[in-house]
């Protein structure tokens, strides 16, 4: 079992959200607490962004990801929401890098 905490940034993306929405990062919050790190794709560096350690989780039929940070601490799992956001070209992963520098 893994402890889920948004970033406050993560919190007001998830309130401009519309309602299905809401419902999948509900859902998907529920799966990281239950399975942690193990699901989600990994991350790596590009160009344009560091974000290697972090990992995704996305609905292609929604057009929504999910962007966040697994760590532990003293044997005990966190997960960090850092974003979450539409699929659009490669903005929500900006944006978790410009999280990433201000936040690390």
């Amino acid at each position: 079992m893994a402890k889920v905490f948004f970033w406050k940034e993560a919190e007001k993306d998830y309130k401009k959200l519309d309602g299905m929405l809401k419902q999948w990062v509900d859902a998907a919050g529920e799966r990281l607490r239950i399975r942690g790190s193990e699901i989600g794709k990994d991350l790596g560096n590009t160009t344009y962004s560091k974000l290697a350690g972090f990992k995704e989780l996305k609905n292609q039929k929604l057009g929504i990801r999910l962007i966040f940070k697994p760590t532990t601490d003293n044997q005990i799992e966190i997960i960090e929401i850092v974003a979450i956001g539409k699929r659009e070209e490669e903005k929500i992963f900006l944006t978790a890098e410009k999280r990433r520098k201000k936040h690390l």
